[in-house]
């Protein structure tokens, strides 16, 4: 089976690692302009070639998946061609940065009966594992809290509203994916917001600032609650801190690291379990369920709609920060 990146970054990095340790995967290449970075990507992998278009990558490679590592605001031009061309699809997440764009997308999957799904990562590392395996010794109901406070970011697109939407589209996500999955279906969001990044030199270039930085609280009808901060606008090379955890009346799960590296159980009497050592490896394991789903042995590990919802969170809270009102849900 042979696969298409779309990209020549982090992101299409990753999916080609991932795809290298899943058993009859070939990559057949990455689509991109032929910048040194992507002349300098394809050089590292035998075999590997570079198209500057969709097009003639799918004549070309014959290949079955193409997976998408761009800016969101390419996201739908690019799923939707590979899907109309005969290809199942995977694309980074968020699906998109409108709820029309993700809408039309599932619709040309359906039409076309081409399998797709949105990467949701950190759904299927195996630190997450480990910290659902532990919330039920937590009690109920559960709050789930985030910092996740960084300096500007090194691309202008994740501070651009047309590019990649700010934090609470292109990260945030993860967390409102996780506690749909988790949590059940949410009642309301309420969110204030600003940009600290407009000022910045390294940003001079961005016309379009998205909010950088937002305090965001969802509730659920379930009781659960979550407090999500996100802050990506301050000076460059001044911070970097991220955890998440979950709170309980019998126990506190804490999650340190960008991807939960570590894990500390705080429990009654002052008993601390810290749990090291789990793997950040959500990519293999999701493109691995993909491959299985495109060869007729499984479902897609997370659908369309089901991504919809995430991004569907994202800009209720987008909303709440322009209003100022609690958004129903």
């Amino acid at each position: 089976m042979r696969v298409l990146i779309a990209g020549a970054g982090a992101m299409a990095r990753k999916h080609i690692e991932a795809y290298r340790k899943i058993e009859d995967v070939e990559v057949a290449g990455i689509i991109s302009r032929p910048s040194p970075r992507a002349i300098s990507l394809v050089k590292e992998y035998e075999g590997f070639r570079l198209w500057e278009f969709l097009e003639d990558a799918v004549k070309e490679s014959k290949a079955e998946i193409l997976s998408v590592c761009v800016p969101t605001a390419l996201h739908p031009a690019f799923v939707i061609q590979g899907m109309e061309w005969g290809l199942h699809v995977v694309t980074e997440k968020p699906i998109a940065l409108t709820l029309e764009e993700g809408h039309r997308m599932i619709e040309v999957s359906r039409k076309t009966g081409r399998k797709f799904t949105v990467v949701f990562n950190r759904r299927f590392n195996e630190v997450w594992d480990e910290a659902i395996r532990r919330l039920p010794s937590l009690g109920s109901p559960l709050v789930y809290g985030v910092q996740d406070i960084r300096s500007v970011r090194p691309k202008l697109a994740m501070h651009s509203r047309s590019g990649n939407g700010g934090p609470v589209v292109d990260c945030a996500v993860h967390d409102f994916d996780m506690l749909l999955h988790l949590f059940g279906k949410p009642r309301s969001v309420f969110a204030t917001g600003d940009i600290f990044g407009s000022r910045k030199p390294s940003l001079a270039a961005v016309t379009d600032f998205a909010i950088d930085t937002a305090h965001i609280t969802v509730e659920f009808e379930k009781a659960h609650r979550a407090y999500i901060f996100y802050g990506w606008g301050f000076p460059e090379g001044s911070t970097y801190w991220q955890y998440r955890e979950f709170l309980g009346p019998e126990g506190i799960l804490r999650l340190m690291g960008e991807f939960g590296e570590v894990i500390e159980h705080y429990r009654a009497g002052g008993v601390v379990e810290t749990i090291r050592g789990l793997k950040e490896n959500g990519h293999e394991r999701i493109l691995r369920l993909f491959v299985d789903a495109v060869r007729g042995k499984r479902e897609v590990p997370i659908t369309g709609e089901e991504a919809l919802e995430a991004t569907r969170i994202a800009l209720a809270a987008l909303g709440s920060i322009e209003t100022g009102r609690v958004e129903t849900l």
